[in-house]
């Protein structure tokens, strides 16, 4: 071994050793010898403020919700957790310190305090940022070496997994393409194949005589109608898989299309295009798995951490769509070329994250066209994909025969970035009005009216989405051909 570094490493070993010895010295001075290390770092996530559910603690310690039960079983006997009732709801038991525990956490943070400004005041001051930043990019480091374990080295199988309390045969996610183009008919075919059919929900009643005259009353009766036609084809045709709805969070009557799918039989509902934090409040119910859409690791624990201080609840799975997907990419033009060359190492982050559940799967979309695709995401952590664009051109897609050939005879120049109203960018096929936004810059402009007119024939006036791989598609296949080719050996 290098000498600098065995230098290095033996300061980490010694600096960990000695922390913990005298941290076990402290907390054995302070708690007349019946509180371990571990249990005092219980009471600590537990925390002084308000009331916490197991599951929020769990999540901080990243243990299990089991492991932790153990735990806190002790600590009630020992007189330093108590368990309360929640007062909105009863079903919910949450924890909180006692006197006692209040007083052990204050004392171990008065420790902490007293030997990290020990510590601090042997460095000079002018030499405390220069640690810090080192510290910080020592972190991040160690970071990305921990999300890296979840790189795979086995051979790529698409296994079943769960979505709360379903179980989805087949991790094939088919994407919520809206405005008519993800209805009944392709979501029906998906399920029957084994994977979780998407019934997009946006502008899904443009089509009904009454539209104009009352637009939500009428997409949100048909969002309805279309799951429920959905669930009703599958269950006949025997399939195994799952109907879900897709729901673009930044529409502000997002709760109320969560509400109408649910009541349609949806079991699992999947949020875009912003930061589900109140979704739970829609959806009570626990047979229907809820699962948004992410762009980082960052994202998932904002989520998670949200949902299990207010609702006792945690994601039943994320999808991550990448910077190759279609549609609304949820990152700002800075960030594009970032994420695009971070891909890989972004959903190795999310799986490193999502591992402190018990149960949380993790779909990767964008981009995923072929099987050497999926075998890719899969090696960086992902359960299963989500794919959009190759499900346009199968014979079930809901779309019109003229909008697939849009996809039969795109090119690579075809494909274009543009600047969404939401501040972020989108990638869409080129025609006169697209290269009129890239040319201009533009985003104060309706781009759900522009992608309704690309679906509706305005193929030059309006926006027809489609991912980085639009240029690939060369035939109309059927949903199970599809299925065939990302399953056989």
């Amino acid at each position: 071994m290098d000498r600098e570094i065995k230098r290095i490493s033996d300061l980490f070993s010694n600096l960990c050793g000695t922390v913990a010895k005298l941290e076990a010295e402290e907390v054995l001075r302070e708690s007349s010898n019946d509180i371990s290390v571990t249990e005092i770092h219980t009471l600590t996530a537990i925390g002084t403020g308000r009331p916490r559910t197991m599951t929020h603690v769990a999540n901080i310690l990243d243990i299990s919700v089991s492991t932790l039960t153990t735990s806190v079983n002790r600590l009630v006997k020992k007189g330093y957790v108590e368990r309360l009732r929640d007062e909105n709801d009863r079903r919910i038991v949450k924890i909180h310190l006692t006197e006692r525990g209040t007083l052990a956490v204050k004392a171990h943070d008065d420790f902490l305090e007293r030997l990290i400004s020990g510590a601090m005041a042997q460095i000079p001051q002018e030499n405390r940022e220069v640690l810090m930043s080192a510290m910080d990019n020592i972190d991040n480091f160690l970071t990305d070496m921990s999300s890296m374990a979840y790189v795979r080295s086995d051979e790529f199988r698409l296994e079943p997994i769960r979505l709360g309390e379903h179980v989805l045969p087949i991790p094939i996610v088919q994407a919520a393409m809206s405005i008519g183009v993800a209805g009944s008919r392709l979501a029906s075919a998906v399920a029957i194949e084994g994977g979780l059919g998407l019934v997009g929900t946006t502008e899904i009643g443009y089509r009904h005589p009454q539209y104009r005259e009352k637009p939500l009353t009428v997409n949100l009766e048909t969002v309805e109608t279309e799951i429920r036609l959905a669930r009703e084809t599958v269950e006949k045709a025997g399939g195994k898989g799952l109907i879900g709805a897709g729901i673009m969070w930044s529409n502000p009557h997002a709760g109320e299309y969560v509400k109408a799918a649910v009541k349609g039989g949806a079991q699992v509902i999947v949020t875009s295009a912003g930061i589900p934090k109140e979704l739970p409040r829609y959806c009570s119910d626990r047979k229907v798995a809820l699962v948004p859409t992410i762009s980082s690791k960052r994202v998932a624990s904002a989520i998670t951490k949200t949902w299990t201080q207010k609702y006792n609840r945690t994601p039943d799975g994320f999808i991550f769509q990448g910077p190759f997907a279609a549609g609304l990419l949820g990152f700002k033009e800075s960030e594009l070329e970032v994420a695009q060359s971070d891909r890989y190492r972004t959903i190795s982050q999310i799986k490193a994250e999502l591992s402190k559940m018990e149960n949380c799967p993790l779909i990767a979309g964008g981009g995923v066209y072929t099987k050497k695709d999926a075998e890719m995401v899969y090696r960086y952590g992902a359960d299963g994909i989500l794919m959009g664009t190759r499900f346009v051109t199968t014979e079930e897609c809901d779309a019109s025969d003229e909008y697939k050939k849009l996809y039969l005879n795109c090119t690579a120049d075809d494909v274009t970035i543009i600047r969404s109203p939401m501040k972020t960018l989108a990638r869409v096929m080129r025609n006169t009005f697209a290269d009129s936004l890239c040319e201009s810059g533009r985003e104060d402009y309706d781009i759900i009216g522009a992608v309704k007119r690309g679906v509706e024939g305005d193929y030059d006036g309006g926006l027809v989405f489609c991912s980085a791989n639009a240029d690939r598609i060369d035939k109309i296949d059927t949903v199970a051909d599809v299925f065939w080719e990302f399953t056989s050996s």
